[in-house]
């Protein structure tokens, strides 16, 4: 993740840094608790090893707790800390590992294990909560007890919060609403911020003609039943197997995910058939186990591994290049950790990107992976209805007859039991094609900030398909870059050069509007909540 230069001290990367800095100064300028939002692959564990330090540094008595809900967390987060500080005043508390130093000034510990020590664990300052999406906002949890006891103890203990996605399944961000335990993002580094830096490798996929068939499938706690998930999936097995043991005939490792032991047990035996290694990973693995197989992948003497209901967080095989989707979830955050598992590099294989064999149907579901969004709380509102093309499965609003992609053509009257097809949607959007969408009219209209920011001009271009919409903004209090992209944009619509000088505020970009023409047409990318614009045509 990041490494040490010749006099022992931490090199960590500049978004590292940074993050520590704006979490830091968050915590001096805020009250309540902090998030740093960073995608697999950022390095949370250094993060923290870092902040902890720097904690110990400011003051020599400061006590901390890095708590979670996975023993391997707490060995990974640990060995960080001691490999960056070896005199460390370190402990672990967790059954698991066999270890209970509570006393620790640097405690390391699984909620299982500790929740009821929230009394006898004496003074805390800062506690780190590694994987806080894992925490529910109920009071009747383990979470709950143990926070709620170590501040009326410490009344001004701070917490941190580390997620790749903080969110939950029902209950949406993890900052929003009055039982909000945590109260804003103090920093963000994304998946597609990694894959550009090259930190993390690209996801790419493939049409795979198969896929599992969720329609009518009843729903459990807010995903699909896993009784009945278990059979859709057995349906696929045989044919999935021999379908991606030919695509993974070039990729070293391979992770597959399913819903239930039952599935793996299938999966494994047919994987085995073919004469290819597979092993099993479930919560109740043992721990041993568990490491025997995770190396044995590591070294390339086991080529794949199926999971049920693990090997999600916490695990670091970055010889891994192939993912296979047999696991389908409504759950957004369980899907990015689950592909997450194969983004990691690997540069001693020569690894250059993951492949996704997404049987699942995820992409159709979900969309790119680096453009998930955090759903809405339950209660909040539900997202628009939407359908499915049933040529190239871009997702689109109920109201729309016309795939803006593909061109397909939706019946007046959609069919009861439409044939589901595969999957060959992009897996981040910087793989979706642009399509060239013609334009019939232009219209304006000023866009009141919010938040404080200023006002934009937001200039609508209307397609027989549907509007798409570019903000400008002029005013002297925005952002300079903003405003000097606005100026580009304005000088290439106007008319005449004598036009090309931009406004200097909204008003007088409504006044002049008229100096702006109709593109002919727009290349615009369809991914994501909101289309992209990527090219104004006037030929």
């Amino acid at each position: 993740m990041s490494a040490h230069d010749t006099t022992g001290k931490l090199r960590l990367r500049d978004y590292q840094q940074e993050a520590i800095d704006k979490t830091w100064e968050w915590l001096q300028n805020n009250d309540g608790c902090p998030i740093i939002d960073a995608a697999v692959g950022a390095g949370k564990s250094v993060i923290m090893a870092a902040m902890m330090t720097q904690a110990c540094e400011w003051d020599a008595a400061a006590r901390i707790l890095m708590i979670t809900h996975s023993s391997q967390l707490v060995q990974q987060n640990y060995a960080k800390l001691v490999n960056l500080w070896p005199m460390a005043p370190a402990g672990i508390y967790s059954a698991a590992l066999k270890q209970k130093d509570l006393y620790a000034q640097i405690l390391f510990a699984t909620i299982q294990s500790i929740y009821k020590k929230g009394y006898d664990i004496g003074r805390v300052d800062l506690i780190l909560v590694d994987e806080c999406h894992t925490i529910s906002r109920k009071e009747k949890t383990m979470w709950h007890r143990f926070l709620t006891d170590v501040a009326r103890v410490n009344k001004g203990v701070r917490m941190i919060g580390f997620s790749g996605t903080p969110w939950r399944l029902g209950e949406g961000p993890l900052i929003e609403g009055d039982d909000a335990i945590f109260h804003g993002i103090s920093y963000r580094i994304s998946i597609m911020d990694l894959i550009k830096r090259g930190f993390l490798v690209p996801v790419t996929t493939q049409s795979t003609g198969i896929r599992v068939e969720t329609a009518g499938l009843k729903k459990t706690g807010g995903d699909y039943n896993i009784g009945q998930l278990t059979t859709a999936v057995d349906e696929q097995i045989e044919t999935a197997v021999t379908d991606f043991i030919e695509r993974g005939q070039d990729r070293r490792t391979w992770f597959i995910f399913v819903p239930s032991v039952e599935n793996a047990r299938h999966v494994a035996e047919a994987v085995h058939r073919h004469g290819i290694t597979c092993e099993i990973v479930t919560a109740d693995t043992p721990e041993a186990e568990r490491s025997r197989i995770l190396d044995g992948m590591r070294a390339g003497t086991i080529r794949s591994a199926v999971s049920v209901g693990t090997l999600t967080t916490g695990v670091d095989v970055p010889q891994a290049d192939m993912i296979v989707g047999l696991r389908p979830t409504t759950s957004s955050a369980l899907l990015i950790q689950m592909i997450g598992r194969v983004l990691r590099l690997s540069p001693e294989t020569g690894k250059t990107n993951a492949l996704l064999c997404d049987y699942a149907g995820w992409l159709a579901q979900h969309g790119p992976v680096d453009l998930i969004e955090p759903p809405r709380a339950r209660g909040k509102g539900g997202e628009a209805p939407t359908k499915q093309c049933e040529v190239c499965d871009t997702k689109v609003p109920i109201h729309i007859m016309e795939c803006p992609t593909c061109g397909f053509l939706f019946p007046a009257k959609e069919k009861e039991d439409e044939p589901v097809r595969a999957s060959n949607l992009a897996a981040l959007s910087t793989d979706v094609k642009p399509v060239r969408v013609p334009v019939i009219d232009m219209k304006f209209r000023r866009n009141p900030g919010r938040d404080g920011k200023p006002d934009t001009l937001r200039v609508m271009f209307s397609s027989m398909m549907q509007d798409f919409s570019k903000f400008l903004t002029f005013e002297p209090q925005a952002n300079l870059w903003a405003r000097k992209k606005s100026a580009e944009a304005w000088a290439q619509m106007a008319f005449l050069p004598v036009h090309q000088k931009a406004p200097e505020s909204i008003d007088e970009a409504m006044m002049r509007k008229a100096e702006l023409r109709v593109p002919k047409e727009l290349t615009v990318k369809l991914a994501g909540k909101y289309p992209e614009i990527v090219g104004i045509h006037y030929e």
